[in-house]
């Protein structure tokens, strides 16, 4: 089992689905930087039962994570990729450096590890990716949890990705 960091983005739409409990299939734990805590506000207490129960703990902030991090984001800019935020970059330093996935449903940190050599080996999955991970092996399970994770998160996911995994809605 691995374990996977996530950003904000990625929280905020996973925990409002009724399934969010299953990921843990895939991963051991969720680590949560305390970055991305700040960034959830109000919505800190979706993450309660995860924390008390251990399938998620609070990565600090590290200085040489976060000036790492800011160099992502100077980076990203420099190059005309598309924007990375602070706490999406630091997601990425950390799971360079500690050899976690990333969540994120923000499209630039993918883009990004295609673009640059350094970072080539984090693996990036956004919430589709996970939802492939956790039901995967049941065609017709999978198809049920897009569509359930869509109504619930009100995320669209893009037709064409849907269609690759033949799982356009009938």
């Amino acid at each position: 089992m691995r374990v996977a960091i996530a950003d904000t983005c990625f929280l905020i739409n996973w925990l409002r689905f009724r399934g969010r409990d299953d990921i843990f299939r895939v991963y051991e734990c969720v680590a949560v930087p305390l970055l991305v805590l700040d960034e959830l506000g109000s919505r800190r207490g979706m993450l309660a039962d995860w924390i008390i129960s251990g399938r998620a703990f609070f990565v600090p902030r590290v200085t040489s994570f976060e000036v790492e991090a800011l160099g992502v984001v100077e980076l990203a800019r420099a190059r005309r990729l598309p924007r990375v935020d602070p706490a999406e970059a630091y997601c990425l330093v950390v799971a360079r450096h500690r050899g976690y996935d990333v969540l994120t449903d923000n499209r630039a940190v993918k883009y990004l590890v295609r673009e640059v050599k350094e970072y080539g080996r984090v693996r990036v999955l956004d919430s589709l990716d996970v939802l492939v991970a956790v039901y995967g092996d049941d065609p017709a399970k999978l198809k049920r949890a897009v569509v359930e994770y869509s109504r619930e998160t009100g995320l669209t996911f893009s037709r064409r990705r849907l269609e690759e995994l033949g799982l356009l809605p009938e």
